[in-house]
């Protein structure tokens, strides 16, 4: 993994896949960028950040997944990670499914979020009856694939 000296990074791949869903009251109404609660995987603490009125392209969704408290892990730590979001209607429909590959993201010092800034247009999650009672809800399904530490 590239021309740096590293450790070997430990291999996770029988770990189980976490998800966790995230709900928003109100989504029409919120102005800035909402995070979730905190969950864990991997050894590692996360949260969704959700951004209701867009982030580089203000009309669309955006969704990230962060690391949280990196200062609490040890040095020169970084995590590949293997996740996928998927927005739901109320009833279980799955509007949009958004993965990375098998191989997952790098996160580490330098990365601490990984995520989309274009998942859908704000103006067809109503339209598309995705923002039933005005709650928007988001899934994330994550899996520490390798952890490791730079050498």
């Amino acid at each position: 993994m590239g021309n740096q000296m590293q450790k070997k990074l430990s291999d996770t791949r029988n770990q189980k896949q976490t998800s966790f869903t995230f709900e928003i009251d109100n989504f029409s109404e919120k102005e800035t960028e909402i995070s979730s609660s905190i969950f864990g995987c991997g050894g590692c603490k996360w949260y969704v950040t959700v951004h209701p009125k867009g982030d580089y392209f203000c009309d669309y969704l955006a969704v990230y997944l962060t690391v949280d408290s990196p200062k609490s892990l040890r040095t020169g730590w970084k995590m590949r990670v293997s996740y996928r979001f998927v927005v739901l209607k109320q009833s279980g429909k799955k509007l949009q499914i958004l993965r990375t590959s098998e191989e997952g993201s790098l996160f580490c010092d330098e990365t601490l979020s990984w995520g989309y800034p274009k998942v859908f247009p704000l103006s067809k999650l109503k339209e598309e009856g995705f923002l039933e009672n005005n709650k928007l809800i988001v899934k994330v399904e994550v899996k520490v694939v390798e952890a490791g530490e730079q050498k």
